[in-house]
């Protein structure tokens, strides 16, 4: 069995790839699983994983920018003739995208050449390319009833796939691994590479404004790019709060395990983790992410009664230390909003993708 997976440019369409490989090769051991994708950030992730990976030209189309439309069509053009002749060579018996606009070259060339295709959506509102991609997948995979409607007849909804790293942590461990206090109210906050500058420099403001109040604890992953200025910040404003700020996590599960609230941007696959996870949030979505569709993501949790929604232009330190005091202080909601994080998580979703990616292989 020999499966290809693609998608690329950010975390939240690398990550849910990883979580399908994993789960392809747990459902079929002898799989061979080949990963193809442009010059974004899976290019150093994906082989860090361990996964074997192919590069392609590729170029995001940006209608609103139409002088760069030719441009991006000849590069796309020639990364699909690459993906052919990737695909010839390898031969899959499915193709899996995740999305971005590096999955386009190669979602076009499995469709010229007969291979079964399956796309995967994190969002609730579908990104270009998988909207393209779709006309021709056997299957989609979306990740909420209100998303199955834009797929009429392909749809399957199975949730955003969440990798095994993220899941089944210990609390005790992660709390011993931070350095933590075993009794103190934690709260862990995901930044990233992709528009954190705002959401880190309002923690650090919410540390030093927190100082005063409840006893808590905060596990900041700033993201490799800000660890430098969040540490400069934090030198600015001493504390006797203990924080602990690390550019990226590894082994996330464990900063889950110990976690009694989370703060974090609302893209589709780290709210999936969190869900999965059953912890209540505080979402504040990135506001220029594609059509919103961050915004739409927190919007759901907080409907649900899992989260509250910071908009990026209401963020600062006190606004977020407002919101977590608030919690703080009330147990019984906190409680009502893990309940319904829980309710939202889908922990096997990775497992059902790789179901349908299996499924379509055999069929072919």
């Amino acid at each position: 069995m020999r499966v290809v997976i693609t998608g690329g440019g950010t975390g939240g369409h690398i990550y849910p790839g990883l979580a399908i490989a994993e789960a392809v090769r747990e459902l079929h051991r002898d799989a061979e699983v080949l990963f193809i994708g442009g010059d974004g950030l899976e290019r150093r992730i994906i082989p860090q994983e361990g996964w074997s990976f192919r590069r392609v030209v590729a170029g995001r189309i940006r209608r609103a920018v139409f002088w760069q439309m030719p441009w991006a069509v000849a590069v796309t053009a020639a990364g699909t003739a690459q993906a052919l002749l990737l695909l010839r060579a390898f031969r899959p018996h499915a193709v899996a995208a995740t999305g971005g606009y590096a999955s386009a070259p190669v979602g076009a060339a499995a469709a010229a050449l007969g291979i079964p295709l399956v796309v995967q959506e994190q969002n609730l509102y579908p990104g270009a390319t998988n909207r393209i991609l779709a006309r021709w997948a056997t299957t989609v995979s979306v990740p909420h009833e209100s998303v199955a409607a834009r797929f009429p007849g392909k749809a399957v909804v199975t949730g955003v796939p969440v990798r095994a790293k993220a899941l089944r942590g210990d609390r005790i461990r992660g709390r011993r691994r931070f350095g933590l206090d075993e009794r103190d109210f934690t709260i862990l906050v995901l930044g990233g590479s992709q528009g954190a500058r705002s959401l880190n420099t309002a923690v650090a403001e919410m540390r030093a404004a927190l100082a005063s109040g409840p006893t808590v604890q905060i596990v900041h992953q700033t993201g490799k790019d800000h660890i430098a200025g969040v540490q400069e910040q934090i030198a600015r404003r001493p504390g006797s709060l203990r924080y602990v700020a690390v550019p990226y996590i590894e082994d996330v599960a464990d900063a889950y395990a110990c976690a009694d609230l989370v703060i974090c941007r609302a893209g589709a696959s780290t709210l999936a983790e969190v869900t999965a996870n059953g912890r209540p949030v505080i979402a504040v979505p990135y506001p220029y992410a594609a059509a919103g569709h961050q915004e739409s993501n927190a919007r759901l949790l907080e409907s649900a009664g899992a989260a509250v929604v910071v908009l990026d232009g209401e963020l600062s330190g006190r606004r977020l230390a407002d919101e977590v005091t608030a919690l703080r202080s009330n147990p019984g909601r906190l409680e009502a909003m893990a309940a319904a994080s829980r309710r939202l998580g889908r922990p096997q979703a990775a497992r059902a993708v790789a179901e349908l990616v299996l499924q379509a292989a055999t069929r072919r």
